[in-house]
């Protein structure tokens, strides 16, 4: 019943909004404001004790903003465990989303200060991936991750040898398909902490697939990423080691056993050097496609005998 509430008052706050969609955005200061989260595209900052504010970079268009805008009101229609989205503001001279969440702390902050609260952030960040994961999709309602694997294979192509890219596509073929909800982007930074509970920010990378493709995205967050670079466990808030063990203890937890971290890892390569691949111009960008290509290449053998 309590739920059943909450989506009305949400529905009756975002149409009110609706109505006011071409007044001009309130512009508000992130002065002084706790950062309690980043990501590739913008920056989250807590305002008050029930409110935040996602921050974007200046290249995300206003287009994206009301899409993941819109996202953010789908999925909590859905019973994804996420903030419910207000308006759309200006911060300085950039854009950003107010969000409702009561007492939100960094998910990094939270895991730092105990072992105790490590165990506790994978199990809680377990459970929410399967309750995400419990959730049906309607047909075309968001993209498929099983079509874009493909697309991103093609990407591949540029390189790796013919044989290893068909043996890609055979084994994205071999995986089921499926309409359950992905979240596609699962790490640290959009997972916030509110009480007892986690909570999922970061809707603009909702989509459907087997859970595999969720596991993949994981994979590079806490392993694939971080043993390329130290930076990108410390851009987690955490060290190398954390991280290690947070994607093996979510394996552990998932029921995963080693052909699933098998293809977690390939799949997670594979989409590593397609964002790389469309981000040329980074320092980094050869050397993600370089290592991800070998860790393939190593792992294919591996995943032809199964």
């Amino acid at each position: 019943m309590l739920q059943f509430i909450w989506v009305l008052f949400y529905l009756f706050r975002n149409n009110g909004e609706l109505m006011d969609n071409n007044n001009e955005l309130r512009q508000i200061s992130i002065e002084g404001a706790p950062k309690i989260g980043e990501g590739a595209h913008g920056e989250v900052y807590r305002l008050d004790d029930e409110t935040i504010v996602k921050v974007y970079r200046p290249f995300v268009s206003m287009e994206d903003i009301e899409r993941e805008k819109q996202l953010s009101k789908w999925a909590f229609v859905k019973g994804v465990p996420t903030a419910i989205s207000f308006h759309i503001v200006r911060v300085g001279e950039r854009y950003g989303i107010v969000y409702e969440l009561l007492n939100a702390r960094s998910a990094s902050e939270y895991v730092r200060e105990s072992e105790e609260n490590l165990e506790d952030f994978v199990r809680k960040s377990v459970e929410l991936m399967d309750q995400i994961h419990s959730i049906e999709v309607m047909p075309g309602e968001l993209k498929d991750m099983k079509v874009m694997m493909f697309d991103w294979i093609t990407k591949c192509r540029e390189y790796m040898s013919s044989d290893t890219c068909d043996r890609l596509v055979e084994l994205v073929e071999e995986v089921p398909d499926s309409h359950t909800l992905l979240h596609a982007d699962f790490h640290l930074k959009n997972i916030m902490v509110t009480g007892n509970e986690l909570m999922l920010i970061d809707m603009d990378t909702l989509c459907v697939g087997d859970p595999i493709f969720e596991l993949a995205t994981i994979h590079n967050s806490y392993r694939e990423f971080p043993s390329i670079a130290l930076e990108a466990a410390a851009f987690l808030g955490i060290d190398v080691d954390t991280a290690y063990r947070i994607w093996d203890r979510t394996l552990e937890l998932y029921g995963g056993d080693d052909d699933t971290a098998l293809l977690a890892k390939i799949f997670g390569c594979v989409r590593i050097i397609d964002f790389m691949d469309r981000h040329k111009d980074a320092a980094e960008s050869s050397m993600c496609i370089a290592a991800c290509v070998r860790d393939i290449e190593e792992a294919l053998p591996l995943a032809a005998r199964r």
